[in-house]
């Protein structure tokens, strides 16, 4: 007897990144109606501590409540699941404890995109402390990956916590990937995914690589989008 969702999103990290998932998951599904598009459920649990404070700042830990999450997805009959947070990944293999439902890791399928796609090129990564001092982007050494200075990563993290708070902070990562320092930009936080539609320049974003993935792993077809 099959699950009754081909698809759980363990969100609610923020929760506008969730909803940022959720539309581009079905934006970019290749559907000709309601019927082709994906059976999933959303599990928005905002009460999942800080990952980049739990990592670096002695929080309380986010495991728990992952795994709460991913219990509840099991339960409500998921197949597949993701976590649209690159810094939660940190913890991936604790809150993966069992083959019940598949997991559609968010940083290995990037390192996969980026190394297929951006060979040789520096990447710089915008994201949490979290994620830049885990360095958890950092797994394969043909991808160049590159962080930015101790300045810039404040101004990082200053718009991803102004976007939690519900601040239009698109002007100042505009101004951020701008620059030509490197090759390209990959946008590592679901926070800044939110603006990905809007910046010009040549950046790339985890999410929209993640929802690629879900839509395949789900056995539906991407939309070619010219």
């Amino acid at each position: 007897m099959s699950n009754r969702y081909k698809l759980g999103i363990l969100g609610g990290m923020g929760p506008l990144a969730t909803a940022k998932l959720y539309e581009r998951i079905v934006n970019l599904t290749d559907a000709k109606n309601d019927q082709d598009h994906i059976e999933m459920c959303i599990l928005n649990n905002c009460t999942i501590p800080d990952r980049t404070k739990a990592i670096f700042e002695n929080g309380e830990s986010p495991v728990e409540k992952l795994v709460q999450g991913v219990n509840q997805l099991i339960e409500i009959g998921c197949d597949n699941f993701i976590v649209p947070c690159n810094t939660a990944h940190f913890f991936k293999d604790k809150f993966i404890q069992n083959d019940k439902i598949n997991f559609i890791d968010m940083i290995d399928e990037t390192i996969k995109y980026l190394k297929e796609n951006f060979y040789g090129l520096k990447v710089c990564v915008l994201a949490t402390i979290g994620t830049v001092r885990s360095n958890i982007y950092g797994k394969d050494p043909e991808v160049k990956i590159n962080y930015p200075c101790e300045f810039t990563q404040k101004e990082v993290m200053e718009i991803i916590y102004q976007t939690k708070a519900g601040v239009d902070m698109f002007d100042k990562l505009q101004n951020l990937v701008s620059s030509d320092k490197y090759d390209v930009y990959l946008l590592a936080c679901t926070e800044l995914s939110i603006y990905k539609d809007r910046l010009d320049g040549n950046v790339v974003d985890a999410m929209d690589i993640l929802a690629m993935k879900a839509i395949e792993k789900c056995g539906k077809k991407v939309k070619i989008v010219e």
